[in-house]
């Protein structure tokens, strides 16, 4: 039986998200045209993982896909609207572990009372848009050629002065999620 995790990041894990990430830089799925260097890319976990958060699922040990968070581009200043990225390694696709990854940060955000998440997917990406899609994202604007989907999140909490942290969601709220999560993903 394999060894499944859904689990917050950390800079260690950078190399391993690296591999992920890489061969989608220069792609319409990645908002790069090259990878970054392995020190910028963990100086980036480092700064959002403590403010907006990042996930990580493994099998086997083994990064397979990994999400995170970053201010709405739109509208960087509101604490309560962030974009979703998600990263999945190929041979990993369709096998839950997009949603696994989204079920985990939707509960981490909604504990943490943010109030909608948007993901940016380019038009010639249709496995990305129908995956946003069946995770309950609605079309919501377009610019050029990318897509803007948004979902309205359920805030723990109606009117907070400001989100919680994600490292500072409560542990048992987190734990039954993470559990919850990696139960998603089906090994090959």
């Amino acid at each position: 039986m394999a060894l499944k995790a859904v689990r917050r990041v950390n800079e260690w894990d950078g190399p391993s998200m690296l591999k992920v990430y890489t061969p989608y830089t220069g792609t319409p799925q990645a908002p790069e045209k090259e990878p970054p260097e392995l020190q910028d890319y963990i100086q980036r976990i480092d700064k959002y993982t403590y403010g907006l958060g990042w996930l990580l699922a493994e099998v086997d040990c083994q990064t397979v896909g990994f999400c995170h968070l970053m201010e709405d581009r739109d509208d960087p200043k509101n604490l309560f609207s962030v974009e979703f990225q998600l990263y999945v390694r190929p041979d990993y696709l369709r096998r839950g572990v997009g949603t696994a990854l989204w079920s985990l940060m939707r509960d981490m955000m909604e504990e943490g009372s943010r109030r909608q998440a948007l993901a940016r997917v380019y038009r010639d990406n249709p496995g990305a848009l129908a995956f946003f899609r069946s995770m309950g994202f609605k079309e919501y604007n377009t610019e050029d050629n990318i897509v803007i989907l948004k979902y309205d999140l359920t805030p723990a909490e109606e009117n907070p002065e400001r989100p919680t942290k994600p490292y500072l969601i409560d542990r048992y709220a987190y734990e039954s999620s993470r559990e919850r999560a990696a139960g998603l993903i089906r090994p090959l």
